[in-house]
């Protein structure tokens, strides 16, 4: 259960901010059972609990029961957490159920999509400060148009020329597998 909750943070804490640190993210770490991997799971494919379930446990607990399951990380990554959280508690409610749908749309991919959106949020953050602007708002752009319009938009001359071949397949897959919420128009 610890470890559950460990997990849950974790994810909650990087989805959360991920687009909104200018610094980038670390990858949030795995904490495996004893043997490699996680109850249920095969040896050697860990799979990921239920996050929602594991959400709403973590948001409903009170800062005093947080403390004990973040006590058991190692203490940078608890000083990481404990602002995160900080941060997260002292949002607008509205703003907090956006991040936590967020959170959701990132869990509701498979694993290899869910892999794929982390990397290229990591590669976003580590552009350059006038490169990551104008990737994220290509980023906003492309989530807010209906599919026809994004792919002729991505395989245009005028996109292929203004971006690298790399921040094209970084909004390419963004756009398609997380887009920004309610942004396709039907």
């Amino acid at each position: 259960m610890k470890r559950a909750l460990q997990f849950g943070a974790v994810l909650l804490l990087w989805a959360g901010g991920a687009f909104g640190d200018q610094k980038g993210t670390p990858q949030a770490p795995v904490v495996p059972r004893k043997g490699g991997a996680f109850k249920g799971a095969p040896k050697g494919a860990p799979k990921l609990a239920n996050p929602s379930n594991v959400l709403e446990r973590l948001m409903a607990m009170t800062p005093e029961q947080r403390d004990r399951v973040i006590e058991q990380l190692p203490p940078a990554r608890q000083a990481q957490i404990r602002q995160r959280l900080e941060r997260f508690d002292q949002l607008p409610p509205a703003e907090k159920e956006r991040q936590l749908q967020r959170a959701q749309a990132l869990w509701s991919l498979p694993p290899d999509k869910q892999n794929l959106v982390r990397r290229h949020i990591q590669a976003v953050n580590q552009l350059s400060d006038d490169r990551r602007v104008l990737v994220r708002q290509e980023y906003v752009r492309l989530s807010r148009m209906p599919e026809e319009l994004r792919q002729a938009r991505v395989n245009s001359e005028g996109f292929k020329n203004r971006f690298t071949p790399q921040e094209q397949e970084i909004l390419r897959d963004l756009s398609e597998y997380y887009p920004l919420p309610g942004g396709r128009d039907p």
